[in-house]
Protein backbone atom coordinates (compact mmCIF):
# COMPACT_ATOMS: atom_id res chain seq x y z
CA UNK A 1 0.00 0.00 0.00
CA UNK A 2 1.42 3.33 -1.05
CA UNK A 3 1.99 5.90 1.65
CA UNK A 4 -0.46 8.79 1.35
CA UNK A 5 1.13 12.05 0.19
CA UNK A 6 -0.62 15.37 0.43
CA UNK A 7 -1.03 17.15 -2.87
CA UNK A 8 -1.39 20.52 -1.17
CA UNK A 9 1.36 22.91 -2.23
CA UNK A 10 4.07 23.49 0.35
CA UNK A 11 3.98 26.84 2.08
CA UNK A 12 6.40 29.22 0.42
CA UNK A 13 8.95 30.41 2.96
CA UNK A 14 9.99 34.03 2.76
CA UNK A 15 13.69 34.71 2.42
CA UNK A 16 13.31 37.08 5.36
CA UNK A 17 12.07 34.36 7.74
CA UNK A 18 15.61 33.06 8.10
CA UNK A 19 17.58 34.61 10.98
CA UNK A 20 20.81 33.97 9.08
CA UNK A 21 19.46 35.89 6.08
CA UNK A 22 18.38 38.76 8.31
CA UNK A 23 21.84 38.98 9.86
CA UNK A 24 23.54 38.92 6.44
CA UNK A 25 21.21 41.63 5.18
CA UNK A 26 21.83 43.78 8.27
CA UNK A 27 25.56 43.45 7.67
CA UNK A 28 25.21 44.67 4.08
CA UNK A 29 23.12 47.64 5.23
CA UNK A 30 25.08 48.59 8.35
CA UNK A 31 26.34 51.89 6.90
CA UNK A 32 22.74 53.10 6.62
CA UNK A 33 22.39 52.89 10.39
CA UNK A 34 25.89 54.18 11.12
CA UNK A 35 25.04 57.43 9.33
CA UNK A 36 21.77 57.91 11.19
CA UNK A 37 21.84 61.15 13.25
CA UNK A 38 22.37 60.83 17.01
CA UNK A 39 20.29 63.41 18.97
CA UNK A 40 22.93 63.59 21.72
CA UNK A 41 25.43 64.86 19.14
CA UNK A 42 23.18 67.92 18.62
CA UNK A 43 23.53 69.15 22.20
CA UNK A 44 24.96 72.69 22.03
CA UNK A 45 25.26 72.55 18.24
CA UNK A 46 23.01 75.55 17.63
CA UNK A 47 24.59 78.02 20.06
CA UNK A 48 24.18 81.62 19.02
CA UNK A 49 21.05 80.92 16.94
CA UNK A 50 17.36 81.26 17.72
CA UNK A 51 17.17 77.45 17.96
CA UNK A 52 19.76 77.21 20.72
CA UNK A 53 17.17 76.42 23.41
CA UNK A 54 15.83 73.47 21.37
CA UNK A 55 19.14 71.62 21.58
CA UNK A 56 20.06 71.77 25.24
CA UNK A 57 20.74 68.49 27.03
CA UNK A 58 17.44 68.81 28.88
CA UNK A 59 15.49 69.27 25.63
CA UNK A 60 17.20 66.32 23.99
CA UNK A 61 16.38 64.19 27.03
CA UNK A 62 12.73 65.30 26.76
CA UNK A 63 12.72 64.18 23.13
CA UNK A 64 14.16 60.81 24.17
CA UNK A 65 11.41 60.53 26.78
CA UNK A 66 8.84 61.34 24.08
CA UNK A 67 10.14 58.40 22.04
CA UNK A 68 9.91 56.04 25.02
CA UNK A 69 6.36 57.13 25.87
CA UNK A 70 5.25 56.95 22.24
CA UNK A 71 6.63 53.45 21.81
CA UNK A 72 4.99 52.38 25.08
CA UNK A 73 1.61 53.60 23.81
CA UNK A 74 2.10 51.74 20.54
CA UNK A 75 2.95 48.56 22.44
CA UNK A 76 -0.07 49.02 24.72
CA UNK A 77 -2.31 49.47 21.70
CA UNK A 78 -0.89 46.33 20.07
CA UNK A 79 -1.48 44.34 23.25
CA UNK A 80 -5.19 45.11 22.99
CA UNK A 81 -5.38 43.57 19.53
CA UNK A 82 -5.91 39.95 18.58
CA UNK A 83 -2.86 37.76 18.03
CA UNK A 84 -3.52 37.78 14.28
CA UNK A 85 -3.57 41.57 14.16
CA UNK A 86 -0.41 41.74 16.31
CA UNK A 87 1.45 39.35 14.02
CA UNK A 88 0.34 41.34 10.98
CA UNK A 89 1.43 44.63 12.55
CA UNK A 90 4.81 43.23 13.59
CA UNK A 91 5.42 41.77 10.15
CA UNK A 92 4.45 45.05 8.48
CA UNK A 93 6.76 47.00 10.80
CA UNK A 94 9.66 44.65 10.11
CA UNK A 95 9.15 44.86 6.35
CA UNK A 96 8.96 48.66 6.51
CA UNK A 97 12.21 48.85 8.47
CA UNK A 98 13.99 46.58 6.00
CA UNK A 99 12.54 48.46 3.04
CA UNK A 100 13.61 51.90 4.20
CA UNK A 101 17.15 50.70 4.90
CA UNK A 102 17.44 49.18 1.43
CA UNK A 103 16.00 52.26 -0.29
CA UNK A 104 18.33 54.61 1.59
CA UNK A 105 21.26 52.39 0.60
CA UNK A 106 20.14 52.38 -3.04
CA UNK A 107 19.74 56.15 -3.01
CA UNK A 108 23.32 56.43 -1.82
CA UNK A 109 24.48 54.09 -4.58
CA UNK A 110 23.23 56.16 -7.50
CA UNK A 111 19.64 55.05 -7.99
CA UNK A 112 19.12 58.67 -8.99
CA UNK A 113 21.79 61.09 -10.16
CA UNK A 114 22.93 63.73 -7.65
CA UNK A 115 20.74 62.26 -4.88
CA UNK A 116 21.58 61.01 -1.41
CA UNK A 117 19.47 59.89 1.51
CA UNK A 118 19.76 59.62 5.26
CA UNK A 119 17.52 57.96 7.83
CA UNK A 120 15.95 60.11 10.51
CA UNK A 121 16.05 59.65 14.28
CA UNK A 122 13.32 57.78 16.14
CA UNK A 123 12.08 61.17 17.38
CA UNK A 124 11.45 62.58 13.90
CA UNK A 125 10.11 59.24 12.71
CA UNK A 126 7.47 59.17 15.46
CA UNK A 127 6.77 62.91 15.65
CA UNK A 128 6.33 63.80 11.97
CA UNK A 129 6.24 60.34 10.37
CA UNK A 130 9.35 60.87 8.28
CA UNK A 131 11.63 57.84 8.04
CA UNK A 132 14.28 59.21 5.69
CA UNK A 133 15.27 62.42 3.93
CA UNK A 134 16.50 62.75 0.38
CA UNK A 135 18.97 65.43 -0.61
CA UNK A 136 19.35 66.52 -4.23
CA UNK A 137 22.45 68.49 -5.17
CA UNK A 138 20.48 70.90 -7.36
CA UNK A 139 18.02 71.73 -4.63
CA UNK A 140 20.32 71.83 -1.63
CA UNK A 141 18.42 70.78 1.46
CA UNK A 142 15.04 71.00 -0.23
CA UNK A 143 14.80 67.42 -1.20
CA UNK A 144 11.89 65.11 -0.43
CA UNK A 145 11.07 63.20 2.71
CA UNK A 146 9.80 59.66 2.64
CA UNK A 147 7.49 57.69 4.87
CA UNK A 148 8.04 54.12 3.80
CA UNK A 149 4.93 51.95 4.05
CA UNK A 150 4.72 48.28 3.20
CA UNK A 151 1.12 47.19 2.99
CA UNK A 152 -1.32 45.23 0.87
CA UNK A 153 -4.16 47.11 2.56
CA UNK A 154 -5.03 50.33 0.77
CA UNK A 155 -6.76 51.50 3.96
CA UNK A 156 -3.36 51.98 5.63
CA UNK A 157 -2.05 53.96 2.68
CA UNK A 158 -5.21 56.09 2.65
CA UNK A 159 -4.97 56.86 6.38
CA UNK A 160 -1.38 58.07 6.03
CA UNK A 161 -2.23 60.22 3.02
CA UNK A 162 -5.29 61.67 4.74
CA UNK A 163 -3.50 62.35 8.05
CA UNK A 164 -0.73 64.20 6.24
CA UNK A 165 -3.31 66.16 4.30
CA UNK A 166 -5.26 67.17 7.42
CA UNK A 167 -2.21 67.87 9.60
CA UNK A 168 -0.11 69.73 7.04
CA UNK A 169 -1.33 70.37 3.51
CA UNK A 170 -4.66 72.11 4.14
CA UNK A 171 -2.98 74.62 6.47
CA UNK A 172 0.03 75.22 4.23
CA UNK A 173 2.36 73.55 6.71
CA UNK A 174 5.51 71.62 5.84
CA UNK A 175 6.95 69.09 8.30
CA UNK A 176 10.17 69.95 10.10
CA UNK A 177 12.85 67.36 10.83
CA UNK A 178 14.51 68.48 14.06
CA UNK A 179 17.63 66.31 13.99
CA UNK A 180 19.00 66.59 10.48
CA UNK A 181 22.67 66.09 9.69
CA UNK A 182 23.68 66.83 6.11
CA UNK A 183 25.20 63.69 4.53
CA UNK A 184 27.94 65.76 2.85
CA UNK A 185 28.81 68.71 5.09
CA UNK A 186 27.75 67.05 8.37
CA UNK A 187 26.13 70.37 9.31
CA UNK A 188 23.46 69.89 11.96
CA UNK A 189 20.10 71.61 12.35
CA UNK A 190 16.42 71.67 11.50
CA UNK A 191 15.15 70.92 8.01
CA UNK A 192 11.79 71.83 6.46
CA UNK A 193 10.83 69.21 3.88
CA UNK A 194 7.67 68.21 2.00
CA UNK A 195 6.56 64.71 2.93
CA UNK A 196 5.60 61.93 0.54
CA UNK A 197 4.19 58.46 1.25
CA UNK A 198 6.07 55.65 -0.50
CA UNK A 199 4.34 52.25 -0.61
CA UNK A 200 5.75 48.89 -1.59
CA UNK A 201 4.58 45.28 -1.51
CA UNK A 202 6.01 42.38 0.46
CA UNK A 203 7.14 40.97 -2.88
CA UNK A 204 9.15 44.12 -3.57
CA UNK A 205 10.92 43.82 -0.22
CA UNK A 206 11.67 40.14 -0.73
CA UNK A 207 13.01 40.68 -4.26
CA UNK A 208 15.34 43.46 -3.14
CA UNK A 209 16.47 41.47 -0.09
CA UNK A 210 17.17 38.43 -2.26
CA UNK A 211 19.18 40.61 -4.65
CA UNK A 212 21.25 41.96 -1.75
CA UNK A 213 22.00 38.49 -0.44
CA UNK A 214 22.92 37.27 -3.92
CA UNK A 215 24.86 40.44 -4.77
CA UNK A 216 22.68 40.76 -7.86
CA UNK A 217 23.65 44.24 -9.04
CA UNK A 218 21.35 44.11 -12.07
CA UNK A 219 18.23 43.73 -9.93
CA UNK A 220 19.46 46.19 -7.32
CA UNK A 221 20.17 48.88 -9.89
CA UNK A 222 17.00 48.40 -11.92
CA UNK A 223 14.24 47.11 -9.68
CA UNK A 224 10.90 48.60 -10.83
CA UNK A 225 10.30 50.09 -7.35
CA UNK A 226 12.93 52.65 -8.31
CA UNK A 227 10.56 53.99 -10.98
CA UNK A 228 7.39 53.47 -8.96
CA UNK A 229 8.73 55.74 -6.22
CA UNK A 230 8.84 58.69 -8.61
CA UNK A 231 5.35 57.94 -9.91
CA UNK A 232 3.99 57.94 -6.35
CA UNK A 233 5.75 61.20 -5.52
CA UNK A 234 4.50 62.78 -8.75
CA UNK A 235 0.86 61.94 -8.01
CA UNK A 236 1.04 63.33 -4.46
CA UNK A 237 2.93 66.40 -5.59
CA UNK A 238 0.34 67.26 -8.22
CA UNK A 239 -2.52 66.70 -5.76
CA UNK A 240 -1.02 69.28 -3.40
CA UNK A 241 -0.19 71.79 -6.13
CA UNK A 242 -3.69 71.50 -7.61
CA UNK A 243 -5.11 72.32 -4.19
CA UNK A 244 -2.85 75.33 -3.67
CA UNK A 245 -3.50 76.54 -7.21
CA UNK A 246 -7.27 76.61 -6.68
CA UNK A 247 -7.18 77.98 -3.14
CA UNK A 248 -6.63 81.73 -3.14
CA UNK A 249 -4.79 82.53 0.07
CA UNK A 250 -1.47 84.17 0.87
CA UNK A 251 -0.79 81.67 3.66
CA UNK A 252 -0.05 78.93 1.11
CA UNK A 253 2.62 80.81 -0.82
CA UNK A 254 5.60 79.45 1.12
CA UNK A 255 4.40 75.84 0.99
CA UNK A 256 3.51 76.14 -2.69
CA UNK A 257 7.01 77.41 -3.47
CA UNK A 258 8.60 74.45 -1.69
CA UNK A 259 6.48 71.94 -3.60
CA UNK A 260 7.18 73.70 -6.90
CA UNK A 261 10.91 73.36 -6.26
CA UNK A 262 10.43 69.65 -5.62
CA UNK A 263 8.48 69.45 -8.88
CA UNK A 264 11.46 70.89 -10.76
CA UNK A 265 13.77 68.31 -9.17
CA UNK A 266 11.33 65.49 -9.90
CA UNK A 267 11.19 66.37 -13.58
CA UNK A 268 14.98 66.33 -13.69
CA UNK A 269 15.11 62.93 -11.97
CA UNK A 270 12.51 61.49 -14.35
CA UNK A 271 14.45 62.70 -17.37
CA UNK A 272 17.71 61.26 -16.06
CA UNK A 273 16.24 57.73 -15.92
CA UNK A 274 13.96 58.19 -18.98
CA UNK A 275 10.90 57.32 -16.91
CA UNK A 276 8.27 58.42 -19.44
CA UNK A 277 9.84 56.23 -22.13
CA UNK A 278 10.24 53.27 -19.80
CA UNK A 279 6.55 53.39 -18.85
CA UNK A 280 5.84 52.13 -22.38
CA UNK A 281 7.67 48.89 -21.54
CA UNK A 282 5.17 46.12 -20.84
CA UNK A 283 6.78 44.79 -17.66
CA UNK A 284 7.04 48.18 -15.95
CA UNK A 285 3.59 49.21 -17.10
CA UNK A 286 2.04 46.03 -15.67
CA UNK A 287 4.04 46.38 -12.45
CA UNK A 288 2.72 49.90 -11.91
CA UNK A 289 -0.85 48.77 -12.58
CA UNK A 290 -0.55 46.13 -9.86
CA UNK A 291 0.73 48.56 -7.22
CA UNK A 292 -1.90 48.93 -4.48
CA UNK A 293 -0.08 51.96 -3.10
CA UNK A 294 0.04 53.82 -6.44
CA UNK A 295 -3.61 52.98 -7.10
CA UNK A 296 -4.64 54.37 -3.71
CA UNK A 297 -2.58 57.53 -4.24
CA UNK A 298 -4.30 58.09 -7.59
CA UNK A 299 -7.74 57.51 -6.06
CA UNK A 300 -6.89 59.88 -3.22
CA UNK A 301 -6.13 62.57 -5.80
CA UNK A 302 -9.54 61.99 -7.44
CA UNK A 303 -11.25 62.21 -4.05
CA UNK A 304 -9.51 65.51 -3.29
CA UNK A 305 -10.49 66.91 -6.69
CA UNK A 306 -14.15 66.07 -6.06
CA UNK A 307 -14.28 67.80 -2.66
CA UNK A 308 -15.72 71.33 -2.69
CA UNK A 309 -13.07 74.03 -2.65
Amino acid sequence: MKEFQSELPAKEISILESLQNQLQLAKKLEKVYENRPNPRAFVGSMQGTKYEKDYTLDMVKKDEQYVEEKRAKIEEKNNSKSQTDINYAEQGFQLSEILQAMIVDRMNKNWFKDCKAIMTTDFDDLRVGIDAVMKHEKGGYLGASFDFTVSNQDKIIYEKLNNHWKNNVIDGKIPTVKYFEDPDTKQKGKLIVPKFIIGASKKDVEELANAYLADNKTVLDNHPLKYLMLLQIEEQLQTVLDYYETTDTKSFEFAKTQYERIQTLLRSMKNEIHLDEKMHEVDLHEYSKQSIALDMIKRFRIMRDRKPK
